[in-house]
């Protein structure tokens, strides 16, 4: 066997340069981190980069704003809306990682190993226990190796692929709540528009007026100076007009931040001054009205509000969290194979091929699989319990809003009403004053009064527009079409001007809840005909489970008004068992929706309160 010569080097050079580098590691790991707060440079940076986002150039404002142009300033430059977006592409990404571990492992590696003296041993006669006496080795000092290793574990494929499954429901629910956040933004421009309108009708009317009290005020101080008057009656009108010039103060103080807040909505720079589209007053006839009937618009809202579609892919995800833990309970397969080179001179064969299986099994966790499934499906039930009382709560704010904007609606009519009264006892004080039989003070106070009157009547008109804008967020309904073919401004307030004109229609198009828990008595078409469209009128017959004791009469009999906790509870082997839903879209070139509900989604929780 080959013998190697002696490195002319020093053998112990290497160690104590192994022993040096050591020290100098524990040296530095005993160093202590202390806090290192930002300096006034990193804060700079920071700013800067900030301030070039938000202060991004944008389409530029060429006339006054209106309402639907100031929904799409939002929607393209509402930074929230910009947050979502970027929540969604992060999903898309994280999903499209997720589909790279399902793939085997592919690792190639390489190395160099070196020594400063022969790997040298000798060996034992087992017979007589002496030693041989002489020194072998077969390694070389220096070597170089090279590997490529394939495995493949099928239990982490299985595993890999219902997290991939996951993260594309992950995707689904980033999407949900970017519906809902540009929701929540269209009703907040909607509000912040019609009070800003209100704010520039006032604030001009304010200002005169100020000024007249002012010169009123003085003229009271001068005639308190002179005695002209009875001390008490100039006091009492003093006072008179210092509580009026508080009231317009205040209404200042509630109308002045309201542009601000809508240009911040838009997205705009603050500060960025703007000018709004002026709408015609509003009367007592320009009330909105929504044709729509609470029924419908219960349904269409647990059909598409994002919170409820979130639950239920939640509930997807949770599925196949008890998939993967069940999983986890059986044995994995490795499936293996590599190329590998070693530059060892001794070796025979310097480079070959192995390949190979392995079956591993905790059997130790085959006693928690009791336990763990049972874990899992308290957390699907969870999900279910949890839907489902999100659904009374829905059922409840789609009640609560259509209630509510009821109530604005008559409120504004006796506001405008109250408005135009308190115009023409205003014209008449005018009048009077004109020929010297009231004073200025009387003049004043009606104008007062029909600026709090006006001032009252448009604020409350914003909120019946808040409120007409709750029934469409309460009801799931996106004001903009899922395609849209480009994101400039015109294209975007266009969508917007059809999607507020035609919502109405294509949530009053749903079925009622009631005829949707009754089962369907005719068989599923085929998917290439065409589904019925469902109308929101009243059945004349709904089939109800015949009892054995019950009249023939009654059996065939349905009530006039059913409620979800009036119907029978299906069987459990039904609750699967999907119903076919249908609406008519607000358009004929939209194709028919059609959706598969389960019945166990609109299973009651309990008997709601009598309306």
């Amino acid at each position: 066997m080959t013998r190697f010569a002696s490195s002319p080097r020093p053998r112990g050079h290497k160690a104590r340069a192994s022993f040096a580098l050591a020290a100098v590691a524990l040296v530095a790991s005993g160093c202590s981190i202390s806090p290192k707060p930002l300096t006034d440079d990193e804060n700079v940076s920071r700013l800067r980069e900030d301030m070039s986002v938000i202060m991004s150039p944008q389409e530029p404002i060429a006339g006054p704003v209106s309402m639907h142009e100031a929904m799409a300033r939002a929607i393209k430059y509402n930074l929230d809306e910009r947050v979502k977006l970027m929540e969604m592409a992060v999903a898309n990404q994280q999903l499209d990682l997720s589909r790279f571990d399902m793939l085997p492992r592919l690792v190639a590696g390489a190395g160099y190993t070196g020594r400063d003296n022969e790997s040298g041993s000798e060996s034992l006669n087992l017979a007589t226990g002496r030693r041989t006496g002489e020194s072998t080795t077969a390694t070389d000092r220096h070597r170089r190796t090279a590997d490529l290793g394939f495995t493949w574990n099928i239990l982490d494929f299985g595993v890999s692929y219902l997290r991939a499954r996951q993260n594309s429901n992950l995707v689904l629910i980033a999407d949900e709540r970017r519906r809902r956040v540009v929701q929540g933004i269209l009703q907040d421009v909607r509000t912040s528009y019609w009070r800003t309108v209100a704010a520039e009708r006032l604030l001009k009317r304010i200002e005169p007026l100020e000024k007249r009290i002012e010169a009123a005020r003085k003229n009271a101080n001068a005639l308190e100076a002179q005695r002209v008057q009875a001390p008490l009656q100039t006091l009492s009108y003093q006072r008179a007009l210092v509580d009026t010039l508080r009231q317009l103060q205040t209404l200042r103080r509630e109308l002045v931040a309201a542009k601000s807040q809508l240009g911040a909505l838009m997205g705009l720079p603050p500060g960025e001054n703007f000018t709004i589209q002026m709408p015609p007053d509003v009367g007592g006839k320009d009330v909105l009205a929504i044709t729509a009937s609470v029924e419908s618009l219960e349904s269409y809202a647990l059909l598409n509000r994002p919170e409820l579609l979130e639950e239920s892919y939640n509930a997807r995800i949770t599925a196949d969290e008890t998939r993967r833990a069940l999983l986890k309970l059986l044995p994995g397969i490795d499936l293996n194979a590599g190329l590998h080179y070693d530059s060892n001179s001794f070796l025979l064969n310097q480079r070959w091929a192995d390949y190979g299986a392995r079956v591993s099994w905790n059997i130790l966790s085959l006693a928690a699989a009791p336990d763990t499934h049972a874990f899992s499906k308290a957390q699907e039930e969870l999900v279910a319990f949890r839907r489902q009382a999100l659904s009374v709560a829905v059922l409840s704010q789609v009640r609560v809003a259509m209630v509510q904007f009821r109530e604005l609606a008559q409120e504004f009519s006796l506001n405008a009403e109250q408005a135009s009264i308190d115009r023409r006892i205003r014209q008449q004080y005018v009048n009077s004053s004109t020929v010297g039989q009231q004073g200025d003070m009387s003049v004043i106070q009606a104008e007062v009064s029909e600026l709090v009157s006006d001032l009252r009547r448009d604020l409350v008109y914003a909120d019946l527009q808040n409120a007409y804008a709750r029934v469409m967020v309460s009801a799931g309904v996106d004001p903009m079409p899922e395609a849209v073919p480009s994101q400039d401004l015109a294209t975007l307030r266009q969508a917007v001007s059809d999607g507020l004109g035609a919502w109405q229609q294509k949530a009053g198009g749903t079925a009622r809840l009631q005829d949707l828990l009754v089962p369907a008595t005719t068989s599923e078409k085929a998917p290439s005909e065409k589904a019925p469209v469902a109308t929101v009128a009243e059945p004349k017959t709904a089939p109800v489970a015949a009892r054995g004791d019950e009249p023939a009469e009654r059996k065939a009999a349905a009530p006039e008004r059913v409620t979800v906790a009036d119907l029978p509870q299906p069987p459990a082997a039904s609750m699967t068992t999907p119903m076919t839903v249908s609406y008519s879209p607000s358009t004929r070139s939209e194709p028919v929706k059609v959706y598969s509900v389960p019945t166990s989604a609109l299973a009651p929780l309990g008997r709601p309160s009598a309306r």
